[in-house]
């Protein structure tokens, strides 16, 4: 007598919609990072083009930061329900068993074909991803706000880093995407669909009462003070129209800026999409600004001002702050 099928585990329609979720963020952050990355070389032209220009796919690419910053927080606080409310396991994070597939898997002993272990490498990629990402990209998000606790060192540090840990996220993704369509087949609902459940009703009726007043308040917290860092000073993400300003002295002392600061704010600013990622020219000719040919007040005047095609720069947009910092960037020797 054949044997009752077995049910197809499938994801919930809250997995679903959270995949879905995260699949968007992370190709969005992805198609407007790369063209950042890679601003100073031509083939980037076009798609900053069709973008709105370097400061559009700033702004864009900030946004693909919030979903994915919103959806990394709903996540914990999901995988956190499941563990002590529901009583299941954390099963994606790849343990010993892992480690003993893999290594069967690239030929030191013979296995039975089940790749399921590469989806939790994959799960583990992410994680880290996400942590690294998340601390480099809010330091460079405020960069003023970051270096009262942190050495203007770091901020140069925090870019590289960023920049080189989310081309290397994306290539290991795409492999495992890529060996998982051509070449493996692992049975990905039998890891992530849930584990049955061991708890009593009753039990995870006391602990949900527990449980969600927690999650509600850390999530408040977390959200909270995100929202608090991100938004202690002006960036590119809030610009506003430009408009003629009156002249003055400026009552900034130059002496003052950070050259750390000056080059991740320079990265920030439209200023890098004409005159260059190192301020070294444009490639349509524009001028190169290292080493600047002006005094300090002259370079202030100029971006207030502007002359030629140049725009005029607002205290609201570039604030006099700002303007120091970048100053000791430009007049810092060219290595």
């Amino acid at each position: 007598m054949a044997s009752d099928p077995q049910p197809i585990l499938r994801l919930s329609a809250m997995q679903r919609i959270e995949r879905l979720v995260f699949a968007v963020a992370f190709i969005g952050l992805v198609l407007t990072g790369i063209p950042q990355r890679y601003a100073s070389e031509a083939w980037t032209h076009i798609p900053i083009v069709i973008g709105g220009g370097i400061e559009s796919l700033r702004i864009l690419h900030r946004f693909f930061a919030l979903i994915f910053l919103a959806e990394a927080i709903y996540h914990t606080l999901a995988v956190g329900y499941r563990w002590f409310v529901i009583g299941r396991r954390v099963t994606m994070l790849p343990g010993i068993g892992a480690v003993r597939d893999l290594i069967g898997h690239i030929g030191l002993r013979k296995e039975s074909g089940d790749y399921r272990f590469i989806l939790k490498f994959e799960y583990l990629i992410l994680v880290i991803g996400v942590l690294v990402l998340g601390i480099t990209g809010l330091i460079l998000w405020s960069p003023i706000a970051a270096t009262t606790t942190l050495p203007g060192e770091a901020i140069p540090v925090a870019r590289s880093v960023h920049s080189d840990h989310a081309l290397l996220t994306v290539i290991l993704v795409v492999l495992i995407r890529l060996g998982i369509l051509i070449l493996w087949h692992p049975n990905r609902a039998a890891v992530l669909a849930d584990q049955p459940v061991a708890a009593s009703d009753e039990r995870i009726r006391a602990r949900r009462r527990v449980y969600i007043p927690v999650a509600l308040v850390i999530a408040v917290i977390v959200v909270g003070g995100l929202y608090a860092f991100l938004s202690s000073e002006q960036t590119a993400i809030s610009t506003v129209p430009r408009r003629q300003a009156v002249i003055y002295a400026p009552q900034t002392v130059p002496e003052t800026g950070d050259p750390h600061i000056g080059e991740v704010l320079w990265q920030t600013l439209r200023c890098a999409f004409c005159h260059g990622e190192s301020a070294n020219g444009g490639i349509d000719g524009e001028p190169a600004l290292r080493p600047p040919e002006l005094t300090y007040a002259a370079f202030y005047e100029q971006v207030r001002v502007g002359r030629g095609e140049m725009p005029a720069f607002s205290d609201s947009e570039l604030p006099d702050g700002y303007l120091v910092h970048l100053w000791a960037w430009l007049t810092q020797p060219v290595e």
